[in-house]
């Protein structure tokens, strides 16, 4: 393949973390005739020595550590004022890349459609969440957001879309495409092995603890307390819990906190069920409509049995449903989950059957070598158009 000139101004960039940072990170990592240029604010651990800083307006900056926070960051969504575009003007000019991509997130995507525009450079734009619900704006400035969000969509040449829903959502595109989240290549895919320990069974969560997640993991860690059968495992970074609630937690050995992803990957290869949570709160409907758990398909790498628990109304939860690949908890009430877990823990016959539909999928839609050349086709079929 010919060398591909990408300039990528966005607020999340590829770094080797977590979430849509370590999605980016995954894609960009494994195009060697890439040559990569980042615009953004913060270039702190970023994959290409080649970046572009976007100063914001220092006064504006400080003023979204006061009371007026929420105000600020409607001008900055609204209008996106203050930023200096010339040293993205001079690049664009010298260097002529063949795409400018963004992902629809934080700020930046709307300078990278401004710049898309003014220099009549193809738009690729990554859909993971629906922005207009998660940034912290008032309701009047969400609407405005909302509009420019779906201009943003139509003006794309291309649209990559995490769920089938979000695609849906955003409406009719030329070229939209449903791309799921790359899981890590270092995850081979094997044929599933049930663990038979017939003192625990093992559930673990790998993920954020905080926000959303808190309410419905605090509420499991309860109500297995408990019960001996079943041993729950959370990894990730210190969530903003209560430190008696944390310190019991793990002498309970229920929190493990953030380990390396070696330990991480044997914790996740060796349990007994892999848990996704889905929030249930209705201020986050939209986001659960349209986001698809970049840890689904990584548990789906490790072969083991999954179990969702979020509404009916979820990307996941209709994932899980249609492909009969998960078990599914769509009751709110904890009690039915531990219920659910117990009678699965009973179940060898059915882990197996969970833990091959894992397979299947990590072998086929989930497959992070079929997702990459998913993503690479694409760009290169944009810049053959737009010759």
């Amino acid at each position: 393949m010919n060398d591909l000139k990408i300039l990528l101004i966005s607020s999340a960039v590829p770094r080797d973390t977590t979430a849509g940072e370590v999605i980016l990170y995954r894609h960009f990592s494994e195009m060697p005739e890439l040559k990569l240029a980042i615009a953004t604010d913060d270039l702190d651990g970023i994959l290409t020595e080649n970046f572009l800083e976007i100063k914001p307006n220092r006064l504006l900056n400080r003023l979204t550590q006061t009371r007026l926070s929420s105000w600020i960051h409607d001008i900055y969504q609204c209008f996106h004022p203050f930023f200096n575009y010339k040293i993205i003007r001079k690049y664009i000019k010298n260097a002529q890349p063949n795409l400018i991509i963004t992902v629809a997130e934080g700020i930046h995507w709307i300078a990278a459609q401004k710049m898309s525009k003014e220099f009549n450079i193809p738009l690729v734009t990554i859909f993971h969440d629906w922005w207009p619900n998660l940034a912290s704006i008032h309701p009047w400035a969400k609407k405005s957001v909302e509009w420019r969000f779906k201009k943003l969509y139509q003006q794309s040449a291309i649209a990559f879309c995490v769920s089938e829903e979000m695609q849906q959502l955003l409406g009719n595109h030329q070229n939209a495409q449903t791309l799921y989240p790359i899981p890590d290549r270092l995850t081979i895919a094997e044929k599933p092995i049930i663990l038979a320990d017939e003192k625990s069974f093992n559930l673990v969560y790998a993920g954020s603890l905080s926000g959303i997640y808190a309410p419905m993991l605090q509420a499991l860690s309860a109500a297995l307390q408990d019960i001996q059968e079943v041993q729950l495992k959370l990894f990730g970074r210190p969530p903003n819990w209560s430190e008696s609630q944390l310190q019991q937690l793990n002498e309970q050995g229920i929190y493990r906190g953030l380990v390396s992803r070696d330990l991480l990957r044997h914790e996740l290869k060796t349990a007994s069920a892999l848990l996704v949570t889905i929030s249930f709160d209705p201020k986050n409907r939209r986001w659960a409509e349209t986001s698809f758990p970049s840890k689904l398909v990584e548990y789906c790498q490790y072969t083991r049995p999954v179990i969702i628990w979020g509404p009916e109304y979820c990307s996941a939860v209709r994932w899980g449903r249609k492909y009969q690949s998960a078990l599914v908890v769509t009751s709110s009430l904890v009690q039915d989950l531990v219920k659910a877990i117990q009678e699965l823990a009973t179940q060898p016959e059915e882990q197996t059957h969970l833990a091959n539909k894992a397979l299947v999928m990590a072998q086929g839609m989930f497959n992070p070598g079929k997702i990459q050349q998913q993503f690479v086709d694409g760009l290169y079929q944009v810049c053959k158009e737009y010759k």
